[in-house]
């Protein structure tokens, strides 16, 4: 089988809707550690359908689906959510669900599946996730069968028996491609324990999933706070020029800098400052054809940066959906493969359903409230 790195970068990218009850505090990085009590789920969503159209405009494509476990929480006004993690309509003693149950990090789709397509074959490797977003694969498996049924695809679908967060973790660069991961006393080193989280031996077998030759690997140890790669750095496909690594030097351990830049040659690395990557997750964009979802935060000259590669910046509001967790429209997006052929028609489109999902912005609450009960005993990074 050929490797699978050629293709990886797709113009169709599978998303996921925020939860109505959209708590974006979950513990397990540095900015989900600070705990707010007021969210605007639908500012939330506004913002989730700004990375939809930002994916068109530069000429791809979102899919999705919307979830039935959502629908008690549509439609019923403001929310508030107690110390036991009971949801209610605001005023009301009525209860809609329970927090344990709100898969609060499921838009964090680059956390996703690694997709192969050979031939009329679709393959699959699912990430192997933390304990509390174990619940999040039934939507991959979902959607991956109804795009394999749409394009006439074959679908098989296999796990990884090791930690691996899934392609939040992949940057292909060229020929190669920097596979990054956790080490513990490394990546927490001088703050304290933290969850660790993709392994060495996820990422490989991630790449031994995708047929990538044992030479095209470069391996890379993240620092926190940079809980995955796409934190750190992204692969651009310049218009103008070669594969690069656009790259925040400071998220590796060690002297694994210098080994990326000698894998890849220095001049494939086009560097971030700290203050855009740590801050403003400069490296959590995503390239889409030629154009470039960026958070809106970013410097003007990040952006300038990438137009000298001749890539074309989007910037897209996020404070509501990532500002108050950590991330970036990298973290909202799953690449399909670029040799996946589906449907214009297809019903998991974003171009077919535009009209619904913007319709269903008016269900989502304006506002949720949080005792400050809830986030006992969530302050793990």
């Amino acid at each position: 089988m050929a490797s699978a790195l050629p293709n990886v970068y797709g113009s169709l990218l599978v998303v996921r809707p925020p939860v109505p009850a959209t708590v974006n505090k979950a513990g397990a990085n540095y900015k989900s550690e600070v705990a707010h009590e007021t969210y605007s789920p639908r500012r939330a969503y506004d913002e989730w359908l700004s990375i939809c159209d930002a994916i068109e405009r530069c000429g791809g494509d979102a899919l999705f689906d919307f979830e039935a476990a959502d629908e008690p929480l549509l439609g019923r006004g403001d929310l508030t959510v107690d110390g036991d993690g009971d949801i209610r309509p605001d005023g009301s003693s009525e209860v809609l669900g329970n927090m344990a149950n709100v898969q609060t990090g499921r838009v964090f789709t680059a956390n996703g599946p690694w997709v192969v397509v050979e031939g009329r074959a679709m393959r699959a490797l699912m990430p192997n996730m933390l304990a509390h977003r174990l619940a999040e694969a039934p939507y991959y498996r979902t959607m991956l069968e109804r795009i394999a049924d749409a394009a006439g695809y074959e679908l098989t679908i296999d796990e990884n028996p090791h930690r691996w967060e899934g392609m939040a973790d992949i940057a292909t660069v060229g020929d190669k491609v920097v596979l990054t991961y956790t080490v513990e006393g490394h990546y927490d080193e001088g703050v304290g324990a933290k969850s660790m989280r993709s392994t060495l031996e996820g990422v490989t077998r991630a790449a031994d999933f995708a047929d990538v030759p044992v030479d095209a690997r470069v391996f890379a140890e993240l620092v926190y706070p940079h809980f995955h790669g796409d934190t750190v750095h992204f692969g651009a496909r310049p218009t103008n020029g070669p594969a690069a690594l656009v790259h925040y030097t400071g998220g590796l351990y060690g002297d694994h800098p210098g080994q990326v830049a000698s894998a890849l040659g220095e001049s494939a690395i086009v560097a971030i400052g700290k203050d855009d990557a740590v801050e403003q997750y400069a490296g959590n964009s995503r390239q889409v054809a030629s154009g470039v979802l960026v958070p809106d935060g970013v410097s003007s000259a990040f952006t300038d940066t990438l137009e000298g590669l001749g890539l074309a910046p989007h910037r897209v509001p996020l404070f509501e959906l990532f500002g108050k967790a950590g991330g970036g429209p990298a973290c909202a997006t799953l690449y399909m493969p670029n040799n996946l052929e589906l449907p214009a028609g297809a019903s998991v489109r974003y171009s077919a359903r535009r009209a619904d999902a913007q319709a269903r912005r008016e269900l989502y609450p304006e506002r949720l409230t949080v005792s400050p009960e809830f986030f006992a005993g969530k302050q793990r990074g």
